[in-house]
């Protein structure tokens, strides 16, 4: 068995290997700064196997929540992702598939005699994410400062005062 997280990706693949960790988003550099919280959980499982013409294939599964900042309300939101993706392993970049001749649930990815799978784990949680995370219409909380400001009168209503006091 390879040592986790670094694995040979082709010889994985040919032996039908699969191994399986949990990881803190803080240990995940880019995602654990997105993260409210770094002592969330994803569940990284990745699975090797060959297609029918002998090419090497790894199948990567990760699950887990992460809570972001909602950019309509700026609240916390728990966000569930879920994906599960294979990878067609090639051995150059000449390699590569053209986009259109590849299978839509398939990718092309050039085999790694030290391939980092939580580096590709992360990868794949960011492709999750969106650009700008937000609650489902309408249910977003009231933002604090907007409670804060109707209860000790905004700045524009003691405006609003002051310019009808000065027409009167």
């Amino acid at each position: 068995m390879p040592e986790w997280p670094v694995i040979d990706s082709a010889q994985f693949a040919k032996q039908h290997l699969s191994a399986s960790s949990t990881v803190r988003a803080s240990e995940l550099e880019r995602v654990g700064q997105m993260a409210h919280n770094g002592d969330t959980d994803f569940h990284v499982r990745l699975e090797g196997s060959e297609d029918s013409e002998g090419r090497p294939l790894l199948r990567l599964h990760v699950e887990g929540s992460i809570r972001l900042t909602c950019q309509r309300c700026l609240e916390p939101l728990d966000m569930e992702l879920v994906s599960d993706r294979s990878f067609m392993l090639v051995g150059s970049e000449r390699e590569l598939m053209d986009l259109s001749e590849e299978a839509e649930d398939i990718e092309s990815l050039v085999a790694d005699s030290k391939m980092n799978v939580l580096m590709l784990a992360e990868d794949e949680i960011l492709l999750q994410i969106p650009m700008a995370p937000m609650h489902a219409e309408g249910s977003c909380s009231r933002p604090h400062w907007v409670a804060d400001a109707d209860e000790n009168n905004s700045a524009f209503s003691s405006l609003s005062a002051l310019t009808n006091a000065r027409n009167r």
